[in-house]
């Protein structure tokens, strides 16, 4: 009767946390659970995004590895075991930025929340050959946690990319097998991969898995929902969890099924976690929770601390060094080189006062001072707040933003941010070519016909950095017509 008191007490004081931290607007989390005697969490699919950017207002935005951790720390504080399994595609894609991005963040955070096991997902195998090996292979005294039963490094074994993991808490045993379709890896351009059948190399591993004599078994799949459940339907019964790739952007409130077996869908991006209580209770052995990573965690100080580190490496190494080269504009031969906004002060006045009024005007200033830590030499960051990026490839234009030094007159989100340059427009304002000026002041216009300024707009005011975004709402803010 003690131990009962004490496990309700515990997971009344958990419920209750959550509860003091919510806002409002927040549903709470594990409201009339007992403690369960493990709960699995289940994340992936970061795609790189591995802290909100702020933009909009943390309170606004979800997700990060900072309030994941701190997620973690308090089921720790409650005495809540629990098993961290991750679906992988951490990363967004390769280059320099993506792999100190893993190395400084991404490993060291799921080191610090326990995982111990993680899917080798489509965009992991994109890293270098010499890059997957040491974060794949493991060695004596220091397993990892990556998993493949169909995709191996030089060679099928063991001893390579580990078929299964194996994970144990409280006398519970989970295992956890991934495989990756064909499809995706015919992307993967790399002779040093190899591949094989996903249902052939889940026939060689069950038996394997079988043996180790596991409470629950995991799938994790990359594919396609047809051929989710195609898998699935080829081995009905033998996995308890399917972790599907094909999810929407937010998991579901309620879980779905597929041949018995229950679909884990995270969502996108990092934003939540999926939480599966397993309780010694035959009529309601299993609890399902969808846990949005907003607000109500508060930021980590061990994740802030990694992400000092990264943003260190990001200013040392410089643009050069992240082998970020400028790309061709196609608007250059036409329309010239980036002016920088002061260049369009003499003319445009009143639209100057407006813009230097605006968060536009500030936008530099964000990344400096009000970022934490300051992201002013993040890519990824710098993209969205200064003049002559690509805010989806996360590059320069020619003659665009370089650096602070180099290009001050393209600091904030300037006139040239949304009106394209305007080198060309500005020179033909003191020439004598009539029809070469109306023809570049007709370039210059934002238009609102068929959503060209909307489109514009959104690059940056994205559902990550700017999640509450309306349109006629933000632009009666920063609305500027001088004439006709």
């Amino acid at each position: 009767m003690n131990r009962y008191f004490t496990v309700l007490f515990s997971a009344l004081m958990f419920s209750a946390v959550c509860k003091v931290q919510a806002a409002e607007d927040k549903p709470e989390l594990f409201t009339g659970w007992q403690q369960p005697k493990v709960l699995l969490v289940f994340t992936g699919f970061m795609n790189g995004y591995v802290e909100p950017c702020g933009c909009a207002g943390l309170e606004n935005m979800k997700g990060g590895l900072s309030r994941r951790h701190t997620f973690f720390k308090q089921l720790a504080q409650q005495n809540w075991n629990y098993i961290a399994i991750d679906a992988g595609n951490l990363n967004k894609g390769f280059g320099r930025q993506e792999e100190m991005k893993y190395t400084f963040v991404i490993d060291d955070a799921l080191r610090l929340m326990k995982y111990g096991a993680a899917g080798l997902g489509n965009k992991e195998l994109l890293f270098p050959t010499e890059f997957l090996i040491a974060y794949c292979i493991d060695v004596p005294g220091s397993p990892k946690r990556y998993t493949s039963a169909n995709t191996a490094i030089l060679q099928f074994a063991t001893d390579c990319v580990a078929p299964f993991r194996v994970l144990e808490e409280n006398g519970v045993k989970i295992g956890v097998v991934s495989v990756t379709s064909g499809a995706l890896f015919k992307e993967i351009n790399n002779p040093e991969l190899l591949f094989e059948d996903p249902v052939k190399k889940i026939t060689e591993t069950l038996p394997l898995l079988e043996a180790e004599k596991c409470t629950k078994t995991v799938l994790i799949l990359y594919c396609g929902i047809e051929e989710t459940k195609k898998i699935l339907s080829t081995f009905p019964g033998k996995f308890n969890f399917a972790v599907v790739s094909d999810t929407p952007a937010e998991p579901p409130l309620k879980p779905n099924f597929a041949d018995g077996t229950m679909l884990i869908e995270v969502g996108e991006k990092g934003k939540f976690a999926v939480a599966v209580g397993l309780f010694d209770n035959p009529t309601e052995p299993l609890r399902y929770e969808r846990v949005p990573l907003d607000s109500r965690f508060e930021n980590s100080k061990e994740i802030f601390a990694l992400m000092k580190i990264y943003q260190k490496q990001l200013m040392e190494t410089g643009l050069d060094g992240l082998g970020v080269k400028p790309m061709q504009d196609r608007r250059f031969d036409a329309a010239g080189a980036f002016a920088g906004t002061n260049s369009c002060k003499d003319c445009h006045e009143p639209s100057y006062q407006i813009w230097r009024k605006s968060k536009h005007g500030e936008a530099w200033k964000s990344l400096c001072e009000v970022s934490k830590p300051p992201r002013n030499f993040d890519p990824e960051c710098i993209a969205c707040h200064v003049v002559g990026w690509n805010p989806k490839e996360f590059l320069p234009y020619q003659t665009g933003f370089l650096s602070e030094e180099k290009t001050p007159h393209l600091i904030n989100v300037g006139c040239e941010s949304c009106h394209g340059p305007c080198g060309n427009h500005v020179k033909a304002e003191s020439g004598k070519d009539e029809n070469l000026k109306i023809t570049l002041r007709k370039e210059a216009r934002l238009s609102l016909e068929g959503n060209i300024a909307k489109k514009t707009c959104i690059n940056c005011h994205d559902g990550d950095n700017s999640p509450h975004f309306d349109f006629d709402t933000y632009w009666k803010k920063i609305i500027h017509k001088e004439s006709d």
